[in-house]
């Protein structure tokens, strides 16, 4: 087990400084506070999965470095020319690091910690149709997931969603307001003002409590393939 050896609040002041100075030059002068920001979050990410790894061994092949995303944004079609985007993210997933299928995500910002679940991604038309087709077809279950004690923390379910139910779904469904959902995800924020372990404890938590959350999401889409870039 790695050791629970990180400072978020180090990483949290690298990416406030980012948010302030974005710019290739100012990144280029502080590569050595990047590296060592970059390490907080990696270990971070890494306690969090070993200890996930325990009850779901297919997590120790994920390779956290390689997994943590770029900085980097794409600005070609943006009006927003900043360079970087100040957040380290994680989707922490033993399929890959592609939305699909749906796993634990961790995103520090210079602000907060979130813990996510869900299906982020609202672009994929035949994925947001297979699984308004299981929560359709499958009511009885969704809402006694959604509606288990434990899961009241995780509330509400967000996403993007249309303004009515689109056909061929019926409009007047107990569910319609999941039905008109683009996408279903869960967000959850963590406290700072706690020890390591206690972050990392409440992370573990929440990602168990989010597990029959993204198991459905991910039976719905069984038949799913990510489109090849």
């Amino acid at each position: 087990m790695s050791e629970l050896n990180f400072d978020l609040a180090l990483t949290q002041q690298f990416l406030g400084d980012l948010a302030r100075s974005n710019s290739l030059d100012w990144m280029h002068a502080h590569q050595t506070d990047y590296k060592l920001a970059r390490k907080q979050f990696e270990n971070l990410a890494r306690a969090v999965n070993e200890q996930l790894a325990v009850n779901d061994p297919r997590r120790l092949d994920i390779d956290i470095s390689r997994r943590i995303s770029r900085l980097n944004r794409d600005t070609r079609f943006s009006n927003d020319k900043s360079p970087y985007n100040p957040v380290f993210r994680i989707h922490c997933s033993p399929w890959g690091s592609q939305p699909i299928p749906c796993d634990l995500f961790l995103a520090l910002t210079p602000a907060a910690l979130l813990v996510g679940g869900g299906l982020f991604a609202s672009q994929f038309a035949e994925a947001t149709m297979l699984v308004r087709q299981a929560i359709l077809e499958q009511a009885d279950v969704f809402s006694a997931l959604i509606q288990t004690p434990d899961f009241a923390v995780c509330l509400p379910v967000k996403g993007e969603s249309l303004k009515r139910v689109p056909k061929p779904f019926p409009a007047d469904h107990p569910l319609a307001d999941y039905l008109k959902m683009k996408s279903w995800y869960l967000e959850c924020y963590i406290e700072g003002n706690q020890s390591a372990s206690e972050v990392v404890g409440q992370i573990v938590r929440l990602a168990e409590t989010m597990r029959p959350f993204n198991e459905f999401l991910n039976r719905a889409l069984a038949s799913f393939t990510m489109p090849q870039r």
